[in-house]
């Protein structure tokens, strides 16, 4: 038993450890563009070339990793490998598509607008290793390896800090060479997972990604097309209604307080979309079944368990984790908005930003109260569900901006992205009461397998 629990205690722990560690990553990107980009104005420029790459990965990773958390966890090795090699490939694909689409929109830019687009020519380079590396990422999360997801993560954020470090020291650090760096850091990440795993990139083939994967990436990839659809509107809306170098100041809190929630909240449905998925597989009917799908039912006790009365047996587990969760949120804004209010009011540049504390702390309590539902209808294959709840939450989000920003300036509009994120959640749990009822229906959404044709065999 305490082996058990001690092995649980590593794996959880090395889901965390490796959600913190893209995070500083990712964060270090925004972050030090913030503070060592002058002036402000020239910051939001480049913050918002940053804000289309997180755009462009988030597309990725709805078409590619967040299938194989849902999908691979049902699957023998042999086929999750074939999914991988397939999918692998179909993230390079998008990732050059995207990189030749935004160096045509940086060839029309006008130049000397008030927004500047020049540095999306820089991104456009690194795209593709971008997208791959947050691929090889999603694959070991879906293979229940979080310490080996950790590993790449690593090499990935020492290459990119140390580059900054040697940028700094020489006195080039800008909008392009911090690109750069982050584009260096997925380098690194994607060269360490192929020496690891020996895939070869450009082997497999997107097309059999598409129509093997298609009842779920179609679904995920809407929704994350609404997602960064709205993440863009959220910062042009900034750049373009408010003060110049308020995205700036935004970005800031956002960064400080909101964005560790939101890796934190990432980790955590990362560990569970497997389990979860392993659950209400073993309540399919069984005719929909795949062979791998029965074996694990029969192997796992907990999926026994799930046959019997799967209904029962999320329930249980989603209820546990949303209070726990609440309570974890209650005293994270209890404690974050009066400390995040008085660090921000001490540092001289964005002392201006320091009402946001308490909205936007608010707003990531929210999405940790709302991550065992997403979690739940991710595992469950309710993709069409997941999109109409998202729908809900950017149309409310957006609105409360715009309401909130014409009210009351940028404090306002940060209120009004967390009453968005509230409707959210309202919405969520309504979604995931329907399709827990719902559980093991023959019409449910299922992954099934098909045999690849001889003709597309690398």
């Amino acid at each position: 038993m305490l082996g058990a629990r001690f092995k649980t205690a590593r794996w959880v722990g090395a889901g965390l450890a490796d959600q913190i560690v893209i995070a500083v990553a990712n964060a270090g990107t925004t972050l030090l563009g913030v503070l060592l980009v002058h002036p402000r104005a020239r910051a939001d420029d480049l913050l918002l070339a940053i804000a289309i790459g997180y755009a462009v990965i988030g597309l990725g990773r709805a078409f590619v990793g967040e299938v194989l958390l849902a999908v691979a966890a049902r699957e023998g090795e042999e086929r999750r490998r074939e999914l991988v090699r397939h999918g692998l490939t179909a993230a390079l694909t998008i990732g050059a598509g995207a990189g030749l689409l935004l160096v045509g929109v940086w060839a029309v830019w006008p130049r000397g607008w008030r927004i500047d687009l020049s540095d999306l020519v820089y991104l456009a380079v690194f795209l593709p290793v971008l997208l791959m590396h947050d691929a090889a990422r999603y694959t070991y999360l879906a293979e229940r390896k979080p310490s080996s997801a950790l590993v790449i993560n690593v090499a990935y954020a020492s290459t990119q800090f140390a580059a900054i470090g040697v940028l700094a020291a020489t006195g080039l650090v800008g909008g392009p060479t911090l690109i750069m760096a982050w584009g260096l850091g997925a380098c690194a990440g994607v060269a360490l997972f192929c020496v690891r795993t020996r895939h070869v990139p450009w082997a497999g083939r997107p097309r059999v990604w598409f129509r093997q994967t298609r009842f779920l990436s179609g679904w995920f990839t809407a929704t994350a097309v609404i997602a960064q659809a709205h993440g863009l509107a959220t910062n042009f809306l900034m750049a373009g209604r408010l003060t110049p170098g308020a995205l700036a100041g935004f970005k800031l809190a956002q960064t400080t307080m909101l964005q560790p929630v939101q890796n934190v909240n990432q980790a955590l449905i990362s560990l569970l979309v497997p389990r979860m998925s392993r659950l209400s597989g073993a309540a399919v009917v069984p005719a929909q079944r795949t062979s791998t799908e029965n074996a694990a039912a029969s192997e796992d006790p907990s999926a026994a368990v799930a046959v019997a009365d799967p209904s029962a047996t999320l329930r249980r587990q989603v209820f546990r984790m949303s209070v726990a969760f609440s309570g974890l949120a209650v005293l994270m804004v209890a404690v974050g908005a009066p400390l995040g209010s008085f660090v921000l009011s001490h540092v001289h540049r964005f002392a201006d930003v320091a009402p946001l504390a308490l909205p936007v702390l608010l707003q990531g309590a929210i999405y940790l109260v709302q991550a065992p539902f997403t979690a739940a209808l991710r595992g469950m294959h309710r993709a069409k569900a997941h999109l109409v709840q998202y729908a809900i939450y950017a149309s409310a989000s957006v609105v409360g901006l715009i309401v909130g920003a014409e009210a009351d300036g940028l404090t306002g509009a940060a209120w009004g992205l967390a009453v968005g994120a509230a409707i959210g959640l309202v919405a969520s749990v309504a979604l995931y009461a329907n399709a827990l009822r719902h559980l093991g229906d023959a019409d449910a959404e299922t992954w099934v397998t098909e045999p690849e044709p001889a003709t597309e065999l690398v």
